[in-house]
C-alpha cells in the first residue's frame, strides 16, 4: 500500500500539471518581478549559511549584492521591474543550495567522526600502517 502511494506521489510530482502549478506559485510569490531569485529568500542568520555564502565566487557575491539592493530600492519606491527585467525561471536556478548541502553534509561527517568510539573494521583493514 506505501509503495503504491509513494509511487503515485513521484509520478503526480514529476506530471506537467504539478510543475506547471509550481510555476504559478512561483510567479505569484513576486520576487522575480523585483529580480531576485529563489536562493535569494532563504535567511542568512544561520552559520550553516554564512559559511555557504563565504564560499559563492565572488561574481555570485556580487550578483546577489546588486540584487539584494535592486528589490530594497523597488520596495522603498514601491514599484516592480519592468516584465523584460523580470527574473525568468530558466535564470532561477539554485546556486547557495549546493553550497548549504554540502556544508551540512561536511558538518554531518566531521560530528559522525566525532562520534566514533571505536575504529570500524573497514577502516583498519584499509589501514596499511597497522
Amino acid at each position: 500500500m506505501s509503495v503504491s502511494l509513494l509511487q503515485s506521489l513521484r509520478s503526480l510530482r514529476a506530471s506537467q500539471t504539478f510543475s506547471a502549478i509550481g510555476e504559478v506559485h512561483a510567479n505569484l510569490m513576486g520576487y522575480r518581478k523585483m529580480g531576485l531569485k529563489y536562493d535569494d529568500l532563504i535567511p542568512d542568520e544561520s552559520p550553516i549559511i554564512q559559511e555557504a555564502l563565504h564560499r559563492l565566487s565572488p561574481r555570485d557575491t556580487q550578483e546577489r549584492i546588486f540584487r539584494f539592493r535592486r528589490a530594497f530600492f523597488l520596495s522603498n519606491t514601491q514599484s516592480i521591474l519592468d516584465p523584460p527585467e523580470w527574473t525568468k525561471p530558466e535564470e532561477d536556478v539554485p546556486y547557495l543550495r549546493p553550497l548549504i548541502d554540502l556544508v551540512e553534509s561536511e558538518i554531518a561527517s566531521k560530528e559522525a567522526f566525532d562520534n566514533l568510539t571505536s575504529i570500524p573494521e573497514a577502516l583498519k583493514k584499509r589501514n596499511k600502517s597497522s
